[in-house]
């Protein structure tokens, strides 16, 4: 699956709260930057939406959109805190399609495990929610001035929840082991068409169920590495597309 995550904020002049003792921008960093990791070593593909410049704030968050309808990601998140009166805490989470608000659930729930407050599923006409071509999810993940949330909070365990939340449990023990190849096909080492590769550098392989060693999604392929008998189960990466499957 192909993730949009978009770290808060960090694009002046588009910048976040003040927190007690760090800004939103720290830790929306602090916790994007773990959840993209955990997402990328789970076998997803990740595209980071934050901008590196931007004009402005509504700049700024055209740009997060822009970067995921263009690479046609499948889900969008957008990960910030929230700031109030330095009373109010908890978490929230808002969406505005039907995907979005199950998914947002999910984290929403695994975030109230950590023992934050829950103020619900929301709906508000965020930019970055009404823009995007994908379900997509804006996380409050608690109040940086909050005594009360800030206590709590720790970067990973923040975004280890919304990456539970949003595919499960994360374990890379869990990854798929097998290829299922459905009709003859080649395994070659690019994305390049196998008619323009040398011969030697693919590999002809017939319907079955082979081992595989890791793989990852990425352009509308999966990368693979490969226990090649011919070569003594050397690992070596292979691509493959759509008329096989990994379980």
């Amino acid at each position: 699956m192909k993730f949009g995550i978009d770290i808060g904020h960090n694009c002046p002049p588009d910048t976040g709260a003040k927190g007690i003792d760090k800004t939103e921008d720290f830790l929306t960093k602090a916790v994007g930057e773990i959840a993209i990791q955990n997402l990328q070593k789970a076998g997803h593909t990740v595209v980071n939406c934050t901008p590196t410049s931007a004009t402005s704030v509504n700049d700024s968050l055209r740009k997060r959109v822009d970067k995921a309808n263009q690479a046609n990601v499948d889900f969008y998140v957008s990960i910030h805190f929230n700031s109030f009166n330095g009373k109010a805490h908890g978490t929230e989470v808002f969406a505005l399609s039907p995907k979005g608000r199950e998914v947002g659930k999910k984290v929403l729930d695994e975030i109230v495990a950590l023992g934050f407050n829950d103020r619900r599923i929301r709906e508000a006409n965020f930019f970055v929610l009404k823009n995007t071509n994908m379900p997509a999810i804006l996380i409050e993940c608690c109040f940086c001035d909050s005594p009360i949330d800030m206590a709590k909070f720790n970067a990973k365990a923040m975004a280890d929840a919304i990456t539970k939340g949003l595919i499960g449990n994360p374990d890379e023990n869990n990854k798929p082991q097998n290829l299922i190849i459905k009709i003859p096909t080649f395994l070659k080492p690019s994305t390049e068409q196998v008619k323009d590769l040398p011969k030697e550098s693919c590999i002809d392989i017939q319907p079955g169920t082979y081992p595989i060693m890791d793989f990852r999604f990425e352009e509308g392929h999966y990368f693979i590495e490969w226990p090649n008998t011919s070569q003594g189960n050397r690992r070596e990466h292979f691509v493959f597309a759509g008329h096989s499957e990994i379980r």
